[in-house]
Protein backbone atom coordinates (compact mmCIF):
# COMPACT_ATOMS: atom_id res chain seq x y z
CA UNK A 1 0.00 0.00 0.00
CA UNK A 2 1.03 3.64 -0.53
CA UNK A 3 2.07 5.49 2.58
CA UNK A 4 0.20 8.84 2.51
CA UNK A 5 2.85 10.45 4.68
CA UNK A 6 5.77 9.44 2.45
CA UNK A 7 7.81 12.32 1.07
CA UNK A 8 7.17 13.23 -2.57
CA UNK A 9 9.92 12.53 -5.11
CA UNK A 10 12.36 15.34 -5.87
CA UNK A 11 11.64 15.14 -9.58
CA UNK A 12 9.35 13.39 -12.04
CA UNK A 13 10.83 13.42 -15.52
CA UNK A 14 12.09 16.93 -16.19
CA UNK A 15 9.77 18.47 -13.58
CA UNK A 16 10.86 19.52 -10.09
CA UNK A 17 8.30 18.50 -7.47
CA UNK A 18 7.32 21.15 -4.92
CA UNK A 19 4.60 19.46 -2.89
CA UNK A 20 1.66 17.07 -2.97
CA UNK A 21 -1.69 18.56 -3.95
CA UNK A 22 -3.89 15.55 -3.31
CA UNK A 23 -4.35 11.86 -3.86
CA UNK A 24 -7.09 9.44 -4.74
CA UNK A 25 -7.63 5.75 -5.32
CA UNK A 26 -5.78 5.69 -8.64
CA UNK A 27 -2.99 8.20 -8.18
CA UNK A 28 -1.44 11.24 -6.58
CA UNK A 29 -1.23 14.82 -7.86
CA UNK A 30 1.84 16.97 -7.27
CA UNK A 31 2.56 20.64 -7.76
CA UNK A 32 5.69 20.87 -9.89
CA UNK A 33 7.84 23.41 -11.67
CA UNK A 34 8.51 23.26 -15.38
CA UNK A 35 11.93 24.91 -15.31
CA UNK A 36 12.19 25.23 -19.09
CA UNK A 37 8.99 27.27 -19.42
CA UNK A 38 9.12 28.80 -15.95
CA UNK A 39 5.60 27.78 -14.96
CA UNK A 40 3.93 25.64 -12.34
CA UNK A 41 2.12 22.51 -13.46
CA UNK A 42 0.14 19.71 -11.86
CA UNK A 43 1.53 16.17 -12.31
CA UNK A 44 -0.88 13.29 -11.98
CA UNK A 45 1.03 10.07 -11.34
CA UNK A 46 -0.49 6.58 -11.12
CA UNK A 47 0.12 4.76 -7.81
CA UNK A 48 3.01 2.32 -8.29
CA UNK A 49 1.31 -0.46 -6.32
CA UNK A 50 -1.59 -0.52 -8.82
CA UNK A 51 0.80 -1.59 -11.58
CA UNK A 52 2.20 -4.68 -9.85
CA UNK A 53 -0.50 -7.11 -11.01
CA UNK A 54 -0.78 -7.42 -14.83
CA UNK A 55 -4.59 -7.33 -15.00
CA UNK A 56 -4.90 -4.34 -12.71
CA UNK A 57 -1.96 -2.60 -14.36
CA UNK A 58 -3.62 -2.85 -17.78
CA UNK A 59 -6.76 -1.14 -16.47
CA UNK A 60 -4.93 1.77 -14.85
CA UNK A 61 -2.62 2.27 -17.79
CA UNK A 62 -5.68 2.34 -20.01
CA UNK A 63 -7.23 4.99 -17.73
CA UNK A 64 -4.16 7.17 -18.08
CA UNK A 65 -3.91 6.57 -21.84
CA UNK A 66 -7.60 7.39 -22.23
CA UNK A 67 -7.17 10.69 -20.41
CA UNK A 68 -4.07 11.59 -22.41
CA UNK A 69 -5.68 10.73 -25.75
CA UNK A 70 -8.99 12.48 -25.10
CA UNK A 71 -7.88 15.48 -23.02
CA UNK A 72 -5.08 16.27 -25.43
CA UNK A 73 -7.49 17.49 -28.10
CA UNK A 74 -9.67 19.62 -25.81
CA UNK A 75 -9.24 23.40 -25.72
CA UNK A 76 -11.82 25.13 -23.54
CA UNK A 77 -11.56 27.76 -20.78
CA UNK A 78 -13.45 25.51 -18.35
CA UNK A 79 -11.50 22.31 -19.01
CA UNK A 80 -8.07 21.65 -17.49
CA UNK A 81 -5.56 21.49 -20.32
CA UNK A 82 -3.19 18.55 -20.84
CA UNK A 83 0.37 19.79 -21.37
CA UNK A 84 2.49 16.65 -21.49
CA UNK A 85 2.41 12.91 -20.79
CA UNK A 86 4.76 9.97 -20.34
CA UNK A 87 2.87 6.70 -20.57
CA UNK A 88 6.07 4.62 -20.55
CA UNK A 89 7.44 6.01 -17.29
CA UNK A 90 7.46 3.85 -14.17
CA UNK A 91 4.92 4.83 -12.94
CA UNK A 92 3.30 6.75 -15.83
CA UNK A 93 2.14 10.34 -15.41
CA UNK A 94 0.30 13.25 -17.00
CA UNK A 95 1.30 16.92 -16.85
CA UNK A 96 -1.69 19.21 -16.54
CA UNK A 97 -2.45 22.92 -16.31
CA UNK A 98 -2.15 23.97 -12.66
CA UNK A 99 -5.31 25.51 -11.21
CA UNK A 100 -4.70 27.61 -8.11
CA UNK A 101 -7.86 26.78 -6.23
CA UNK A 102 -9.87 24.04 -4.56
CA UNK A 103 -12.09 21.15 -5.68
CA UNK A 104 -15.82 21.72 -5.37
CA UNK A 105 -15.89 18.87 -2.85
CA UNK A 106 -14.60 21.49 -0.37
CA UNK A 107 -17.92 23.32 -0.75
CA UNK A 108 -20.28 20.36 -0.51
CA UNK A 109 -21.07 20.25 3.23
CA UNK A 110 -23.80 22.26 4.99
CA UNK A 111 -21.26 24.59 6.64
CA UNK A 112 -19.25 25.33 3.47
CA UNK A 113 -21.98 26.05 0.92
CA UNK A 114 -21.43 28.74 -1.70
CA UNK A 115 -24.00 31.47 -2.49
CA UNK A 116 -26.82 30.24 -4.72
CA UNK A 117 -25.91 32.73 -7.46
CA UNK A 118 -22.34 31.37 -7.53
CA UNK A 119 -23.58 27.78 -7.75
CA UNK A 120 -25.73 28.76 -10.73
CA UNK A 121 -22.71 30.33 -12.38
CA UNK A 122 -20.75 27.13 -11.78
CA UNK A 123 -23.58 25.10 -13.29
CA UNK A 124 -23.61 27.34 -16.35
CA UNK A 125 -19.85 27.11 -16.91
CA UNK A 126 -19.75 23.34 -16.37
CA UNK A 127 -22.64 22.90 -18.78
CA UNK A 128 -20.77 25.00 -21.33
CA UNK A 129 -17.67 22.81 -20.92
CA UNK A 130 -19.68 19.59 -21.25
CA UNK A 131 -21.49 20.93 -24.31
CA UNK A 132 -18.07 21.46 -25.89
CA UNK A 133 -16.98 17.94 -24.88
CA UNK A 134 -20.21 16.56 -26.34
CA UNK A 135 -19.50 18.31 -29.66
CA UNK A 136 -16.13 16.55 -29.58
CA UNK A 137 -17.94 13.23 -29.21
CA UNK A 138 -17.20 12.67 -25.51
CA UNK A 139 -19.25 11.60 -22.49
CA UNK A 140 -17.21 12.31 -19.34
CA UNK A 141 -18.81 9.55 -17.19
CA UNK A 142 -17.22 10.73 -13.93
CA UNK A 143 -18.66 14.14 -13.12
CA UNK A 144 -18.30 14.76 -9.37
CA UNK A 145 -17.22 17.66 -7.12
CA UNK A 146 -13.66 16.32 -6.80
CA UNK A 147 -13.26 16.59 -10.59
CA UNK A 148 -14.39 20.23 -10.71
CA UNK A 149 -11.88 22.85 -9.59
CA UNK A 150 -12.85 26.31 -8.38
CA UNK A 151 -9.97 28.74 -8.96
CA UNK A 152 -9.27 31.68 -6.68
CA UNK A 153 -10.47 34.07 -9.40
CA UNK A 154 -13.86 32.30 -9.56
CA UNK A 155 -13.18 30.36 -12.75
CA UNK A 156 -14.22 26.68 -12.90
CA UNK A 157 -12.24 23.87 -14.53
CA UNK A 158 -13.38 20.35 -15.37
CA UNK A 159 -10.71 17.67 -15.11
CA UNK A 160 -10.10 13.90 -15.25
CA UNK A 161 -11.22 12.44 -18.59
CA UNK A 162 -9.72 9.05 -17.71
CA UNK A 163 -13.13 7.37 -17.65
CA UNK A 164 -14.52 9.30 -20.63
CA UNK A 165 -16.36 7.51 -23.40
CA UNK A 166 -15.58 8.55 -26.97
CA UNK A 167 -18.66 8.12 -29.13
CA UNK A 168 -16.59 8.44 -32.31
CA UNK A 169 -13.68 6.13 -31.54
CA UNK A 170 -13.46 2.51 -32.62
CA UNK A 171 -10.65 1.84 -30.13
CA UNK A 172 -11.26 -0.41 -27.12
CA UNK A 173 -12.34 1.68 -24.15
CA UNK A 174 -13.16 1.06 -20.51
CA UNK A 175 -16.29 -1.05 -20.29
CA UNK A 176 -18.58 -2.02 -17.44
CA UNK A 177 -19.71 0.11 -14.53
CA UNK A 178 -17.47 3.18 -14.89
CA UNK A 179 -17.67 6.24 -12.64
CA UNK A 180 -18.36 7.13 -9.00
CA UNK A 181 -21.52 5.39 -7.65
CA UNK A 182 -23.08 8.44 -5.96
CA UNK A 183 -23.02 10.44 -9.22
CA UNK A 184 -23.97 7.81 -11.79
CA UNK A 185 -27.01 8.25 -13.98
CA UNK A 186 -29.73 5.56 -14.08
CA UNK A 187 -28.58 4.55 -17.57
CA UNK A 188 -25.00 4.22 -16.28
CA UNK A 189 -26.20 1.94 -13.50
CA UNK A 190 -28.01 -0.24 -16.05
CA UNK A 191 -24.93 -0.21 -18.34
CA UNK A 192 -27.00 1.18 -21.22
CA UNK A 193 -25.77 3.35 -24.08
CA UNK A 194 -24.81 6.79 -22.83
CA UNK A 195 -25.36 10.28 -24.25
CA UNK A 196 -24.82 13.80 -22.94
CA UNK A 197 -27.91 13.25 -20.77
CA UNK A 198 -25.84 10.99 -18.52
CA UNK A 199 -23.35 13.78 -17.75
CA UNK A 200 -26.31 16.12 -17.27
CA UNK A 201 -27.73 13.84 -14.56
CA UNK A 202 -24.34 13.61 -12.83
CA UNK A 203 -23.93 17.38 -12.90
CA UNK A 204 -27.43 17.63 -11.43
CA UNK A 205 -26.24 15.48 -8.50
CA UNK A 206 -23.28 17.84 -8.05
CA UNK A 207 -25.59 20.88 -7.99
CA UNK A 208 -27.86 19.20 -5.46
CA UNK A 209 -24.85 18.60 -3.22
CA UNK A 210 -23.50 22.15 -3.64
CA UNK A 211 -26.91 23.61 -2.80
CA UNK A 212 -27.82 21.38 0.15
CA UNK A 213 -24.64 19.77 1.47
CA UNK A 214 -26.15 16.33 0.87
CA UNK A 215 -26.15 13.84 -1.97
CA UNK A 216 -29.61 12.97 -3.25
CA UNK A 217 -29.28 9.18 -3.49
CA UNK A 218 -26.67 8.05 -0.95
CA UNK A 219 -27.46 4.76 0.79
CA UNK A 220 -25.72 2.59 3.38
CA UNK A 221 -23.71 0.86 0.65
CA UNK A 222 -22.83 1.30 -3.01
CA UNK A 223 -25.50 -1.26 -3.89
CA UNK A 224 -28.14 0.71 -1.94
CA UNK A 225 -27.03 3.94 -3.61
CA UNK A 226 -27.27 2.44 -7.10
CA UNK A 227 -30.72 1.06 -6.28
CA UNK A 228 -31.95 4.46 -5.13
CA UNK A 229 -30.58 6.13 -8.28
CA UNK A 230 -32.61 3.75 -10.41
CA UNK A 231 -35.82 3.61 -8.39
CA UNK A 232 -36.30 6.42 -5.87
CA UNK A 233 -37.08 10.11 -6.28
CA UNK A 234 -34.82 12.57 -4.45
CA UNK A 235 -36.04 14.87 -1.71
CA UNK A 236 -36.66 18.34 -3.14
CA UNK A 237 -33.58 20.52 -2.46
CA UNK A 238 -35.83 23.30 -1.11
CA UNK A 239 -36.84 21.07 1.79
CA UNK A 240 -33.21 20.88 2.85
CA UNK A 241 -32.46 24.57 2.23
CA UNK A 242 -35.58 26.65 2.73
CA UNK A 243 -34.14 29.77 1.11
CA UNK A 244 -33.82 28.11 -2.30
CA UNK A 245 -36.14 29.65 -4.93
CA UNK A 246 -38.77 27.31 -6.35
CA UNK A 247 -37.20 27.72 -9.81
CA UNK A 248 -33.93 26.25 -8.54
CA UNK A 249 -35.79 23.30 -7.05
CA UNK A 250 -37.52 22.63 -10.37
CA UNK A 251 -34.27 22.95 -12.33
CA UNK A 252 -32.36 20.44 -10.21
CA UNK A 253 -35.21 17.94 -10.12
CA UNK A 254 -35.55 18.09 -13.91
CA UNK A 255 -31.83 17.40 -14.28
CA UNK A 256 -32.31 14.36 -12.01
CA UNK A 257 -35.23 12.87 -13.95
CA UNK A 258 -34.89 9.09 -14.28
CA UNK A 259 -35.63 9.07 -18.01
CA UNK A 260 -33.04 10.90 -20.16
CA UNK A 261 -35.74 12.39 -22.40
CA UNK A 262 -37.32 14.09 -19.37
CA UNK A 263 -34.15 16.08 -18.65
CA UNK A 264 -33.13 19.13 -20.67
CA UNK A 265 -33.04 18.20 -24.35
CA UNK A 266 -29.68 19.89 -25.04
CA UNK A 267 -27.03 21.74 -23.05
CA UNK A 268 -28.35 24.93 -24.67
CA UNK A 269 -31.69 24.35 -22.92
CA UNK A 270 -29.80 23.78 -19.65
CA UNK A 271 -28.02 27.13 -20.12
CA UNK A 272 -31.19 29.04 -21.04
CA UNK A 273 -32.99 27.74 -17.96
CA UNK A 274 -30.09 28.82 -15.73
CA UNK A 275 -30.05 32.28 -17.30
CA UNK A 276 -33.77 32.72 -16.60
CA UNK A 277 -33.31 31.66 -12.96
CA UNK A 278 -30.27 33.89 -12.52
CA UNK A 279 -32.17 36.91 -13.80
CA UNK A 280 -35.05 36.27 -11.40
CA UNK A 281 -32.83 36.37 -8.32
CA UNK A 282 -32.87 39.71 -6.45
CA UNK A 283 -29.58 41.43 -7.15
CA UNK A 284 -28.19 44.90 -7.84
CA UNK A 285 -26.97 45.76 -11.35
CA UNK A 286 -23.41 45.94 -10.07
CA UNK A 287 -23.67 42.29 -9.04
CA UNK A 288 -24.27 40.90 -12.52
CA UNK A 289 -22.94 37.37 -12.76
CA UNK A 290 -20.58 36.06 -15.39
CA UNK A 291 -23.48 33.97 -16.70
CA UNK A 292 -25.49 37.11 -17.45
CA UNK A 293 -22.48 38.88 -18.92
CA UNK A 294 -21.76 35.94 -21.21
CA UNK A 295 -25.39 35.99 -22.30
CA UNK A 296 -25.29 39.73 -22.99
CA UNK A 297 -22.29 39.30 -25.27
CA UNK A 298 -23.74 36.26 -27.03
CA UNK A 299 -26.94 38.19 -27.83
CA UNK A 300 -25.13 41.08 -29.58
CA UNK A 301 -24.90 40.83 -33.41
CA UNK A 302 -21.27 42.00 -33.25
CA UNK A 303 -20.36 38.67 -31.61
CA UNK A 304 -22.31 36.42 -33.97
CA UNK A 305 -19.08 34.99 -35.40
CA UNK A 306 -17.40 34.44 -32.02
CA UNK A 307 -17.36 30.89 -30.63
CA UNK A 308 -18.00 30.35 -26.92
CA UNK A 309 -14.34 29.83 -26.06
CA UNK A 310 -13.47 33.22 -27.56
CA UNK A 311 -16.25 34.93 -25.61
CA UNK A 312 -15.07 33.47 -22.32
CA UNK A 313 -11.58 34.71 -23.09
CA UNK A 314 -12.91 38.17 -23.91
CA UNK A 315 -14.80 38.32 -20.61
CA UNK A 316 -11.53 37.82 -18.73
CA UNK A 317 -9.75 40.25 -21.01
CA UNK A 318 -12.05 43.27 -20.78
CA UNK A 319 -13.20 45.60 -18.00
CA UNK A 320 -16.94 46.11 -17.49
CA UNK A 321 -17.93 49.68 -16.71
CA UNK A 322 -21.34 51.26 -16.06
CA UNK A 323 -21.37 55.06 -16.35
CA UNK A 324 -24.06 57.75 -15.98
CA UNK A 325 -25.49 59.93 -18.72
CA UNK A 326 -23.23 62.79 -19.81
CA UNK A 327 -19.95 60.96 -19.13
CA UNK A 328 -17.23 61.49 -21.75
CA UNK A 329 -15.93 58.01 -22.53
CA UNK A 330 -13.32 59.21 -25.05
CA UNK A 331 -12.04 62.68 -25.96
CA UNK A 332 -11.02 64.03 -29.36
CA UNK A 333 -7.28 64.69 -29.58
CA UNK A 334 -6.40 62.43 -26.63
CA UNK A 335 -4.03 59.48 -27.02
CA UNK A 336 -5.86 56.20 -26.65
CA UNK A 337 -4.86 52.56 -26.23
CA UNK A 338 -8.28 50.92 -25.91
CA UNK A 339 -11.70 50.56 -27.50
CA UNK A 340 -15.16 49.97 -26.06
CA UNK A 341 -18.02 47.63 -26.83
CA UNK A 342 -21.39 49.22 -26.12
CA UNK A 343 -23.48 46.67 -24.22
CA UNK A 344 -26.36 48.90 -23.06
CA UNK A 345 -27.54 52.43 -23.76
CA UNK A 346 -26.65 55.05 -26.36
CA UNK A 347 -23.43 56.96 -27.07
CA UNK A 348 -23.12 60.15 -29.10
CA UNK A 349 -20.07 60.63 -31.35
CA UNK A 350 -18.91 64.25 -31.73
CA UNK A 351 -16.18 65.91 -33.81
CA UNK A 352 -15.25 69.58 -33.57
CA UNK A 353 -18.43 70.25 -31.56
CA UNK A 354 -20.64 68.64 -34.24
CA UNK A 355 -22.57 65.47 -33.44
CA UNK A 356 -21.88 62.90 -36.15
CA UNK A 357 -24.16 60.09 -34.99
CA UNK A 358 -25.68 58.18 -32.08
CA UNK A 359 -24.54 54.60 -31.46
CA UNK A 360 -26.87 51.94 -30.09
CA UNK A 361 -25.96 48.78 -28.16
CA UNK A 362 -24.03 46.12 -30.03
CA UNK A 363 -21.27 48.15 -31.69
CA UNK A 364 -17.74 49.22 -30.88
CA UNK A 365 -16.19 52.67 -30.76
CA UNK A 366 -12.59 53.79 -30.47
CA UNK A 367 -11.38 50.74 -32.40
CA UNK A 368 -9.30 52.80 -34.85
CA UNK A 369 -6.47 53.06 -32.30
CA UNK A 370 -6.30 49.27 -32.42
CA UNK A 371 -6.59 49.00 -36.19
CA UNK A 372 -4.09 51.84 -36.73
CA UNK A 373 -1.59 51.62 -33.86
CA UNK A 374 0.68 54.10 -35.61
CA UNK A 375 -2.07 56.76 -35.12
CA UNK A 376 -3.21 56.43 -31.48
CA UNK A 377 -4.81 59.90 -31.28
CA UNK A 378 -8.61 59.92 -30.90
CA UNK A 379 -10.41 61.59 -33.84
CA UNK A 380 -13.75 62.06 -32.05
CA UNK A 381 -15.37 62.41 -28.64
CA UNK A 382 -17.76 59.77 -27.29
CA UNK A 383 -20.37 60.90 -24.73
CA UNK A 384 -22.96 58.74 -22.96
CA UNK A 385 -26.42 59.98 -23.96
CA UNK A 386 -28.03 57.60 -21.46
CA UNK A 387 -26.68 55.47 -18.65
CA UNK A 388 -24.48 52.98 -20.49
CA UNK A 389 -22.72 49.69 -19.88
CA UNK A 390 -19.52 49.20 -21.84
CA UNK A 391 -16.85 46.53 -22.03
CA UNK A 392 -13.49 48.28 -22.30
CA UNK A 393 -10.66 46.33 -23.94
CA UNK A 394 -7.09 47.59 -23.91
CA UNK A 395 -5.31 47.22 -27.25
CA UNK A 396 -2.20 45.54 -25.75
CA UNK A 397 -4.44 42.97 -24.04
CA UNK A 398 -6.15 42.02 -27.31
CA UNK A 399 -2.83 41.85 -29.14
CA UNK A 400 -1.62 39.43 -26.47
CA UNK A 401 -4.77 37.29 -26.65
CA UNK A 402 -5.15 34.03 -28.55
CA UNK A 403 -4.98 34.08 -32.32
CA UNK A 404 -8.53 32.73 -32.39
CA UNK A 405 -9.90 35.72 -30.47
CA UNK A 406 -7.90 38.21 -32.54
CA UNK A 407 -9.18 36.58 -35.74
CA UNK A 408 -12.77 36.89 -34.51
CA UNK A 409 -12.25 40.59 -33.81
CA UNK A 410 -10.57 41.18 -37.18
CA UNK A 411 -13.56 39.74 -39.02
CA UNK A 412 -16.07 41.60 -36.82
CA UNK A 413 -14.25 44.91 -37.25
CA UNK A 414 -14.14 44.51 -41.04
CA UNK A 415 -17.87 43.80 -41.13
CA UNK A 416 -18.58 46.77 -38.86
CA UNK A 417 -16.41 49.18 -40.85
CA UNK A 418 -17.90 48.07 -44.17
CA UNK A 419 -21.37 48.67 -42.76
CA UNK A 420 -20.39 52.16 -41.63
CA UNK A 421 -18.84 52.92 -45.04
CA UNK A 422 -22.00 51.84 -46.85
CA UNK A 423 -24.14 53.95 -44.52
CA UNK A 424 -21.88 56.97 -45.07
CA UNK A 425 -22.03 56.57 -48.86
CA UNK A 426 -25.82 56.37 -48.74
CA UNK A 427 -25.96 59.51 -46.62
CA UNK A 428 -23.63 61.38 -49.00
CA UNK A 429 -25.79 60.30 -51.95
CA UNK A 430 -28.88 61.72 -50.22
CA UNK A 431 -27.09 65.01 -49.62
CA UNK A 432 -26.08 65.15 -53.32
CA UNK A 433 -29.70 64.66 -54.39
CA UNK A 434 -30.86 67.45 -52.09
CA UNK A 435 -28.08 69.81 -53.20
CA UNK A 436 -28.32 69.08 -56.94
CA UNK A 437 -29.81 71.95 -59.08
CA UNK A 438 -33.09 71.25 -60.86
CA UNK A 439 -32.91 70.01 -64.44
CA UNK A 440 -34.67 72.31 -66.96
CA UNK A 441 -36.00 70.95 -70.18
Amino acid sequence: MVNPSSAPPATIGKYRIERELGRGASGVVYLALDGFRGRRVAIKQTHAHLLQQPGQAERYRKLLHNEAALSGRLRHPHIVRLLDADEEAQPPYLVLEYVDGRPLSDFATPDTLLPVSQVLDIAFKCGNALEYAHREGLVHRDIKPANLLLARDGNVKLTDFGAALSLRSEATQLAGLVGSPSYMSPEQVREQDLTHHSDMFSLGVVLYELLTGRRPFDGDSDFATLYRIGHEEPTAPGLLRASLPAEVDAFVLRALAKAPQERFAQWEDWANALIAISRSLPRQKSQDTETERFTRLRALPFFAGFHDVALWELMRLGHWRRVPRGTALMSEGAVGDSFCILIEGQVGIHRQNWQLCTLDAGVTFGEMTFLRPESPVRTATAVAETEVLVLKVRNPALRGASEALQSCFDKAFIKLLVGRLVATNEQVAEWDLVAAPPIHS
